[in-house]
């Protein structure tokens, strides 16, 4: 059919785009409300939808992207016991290529054995470099002081007042603060 030519031939050929356009309407409506409870179906049983990789838990970052963090550091470590060429090495190494971070953990370590390294007592300095960390420091007697993580108390270690043990006191608590913490 060609080009609509008269009033009456441009009306009628309206009229019949606007009844596809509509019966196409209804047909993707339907296949959205379709797919609309098929997702309401999957999350209430608790299955992944989509593009969606893991729920969220219940806990919440210490600093900015923390959990993130931990995962990708987490997914690193799995992927150097994975065979070369599996499946499960190629989906690790995807995560991980597509997921970048900022080493947070790593940095925190490395500024954490260097702050206690050679430690003989808590200064002003050596407070302030724990609690650039997160690490806030709390007197506990004369002997000790109590730390912990961000404040949270699910996360605490204890840390004598002197380093003693020939300097390897410091690198002791480091090792500790670092497994608990980061």
């Amino acid at each position: 059919m060609g080009k609509p030519q008269t009033i009456e031939e441009m009306m009628a050929y309206y009229d019949r785009k606007i009844d596809d356009l509509q019966a196409e309407k209804e047909i993707l409506q339907a296949e959205k409300e379709s797919l609309e409870r098929r997702l309401q179906d999957h999350s209430a049983a608790g299955k992944f939808s989509g593009n969606e990789l893991l729920h969220a838990g219940k806990e919440c970052d210490l600093y900015p992207g923390e959990i993130h963090e931990i995962l990708m550091d987490m997914l690193k470590a799995a992927r150097r016991s994975v065979p070369e060429g599996s499946r499960r090495a190629d989906i690790l190494e995807d995560l991980l290529r597509h997921n970048p971070v900022e080493d947070v953990p790593g940095r925190k370590t490395q500024s954490l054995k260097n702050a206690l390294k050679g430690y003989t007592d808590l200064d002003a300095s050596l407070r302030r470099k724990l609690e650039d960390l997160g690490i806030d420091v709390a007197e506990q007697g004369r002997k000790h002081y109590k730390l912990k993580y961000y404040g949270d108390d699910r996360y605490t270690a204890t840390m004598a007042c002197t380093g003693g043990d020939a300097g390897r006191g410091g690198r002791n608590l480091a090792a500790e603060l670092i497994q608990k913490f980061f």
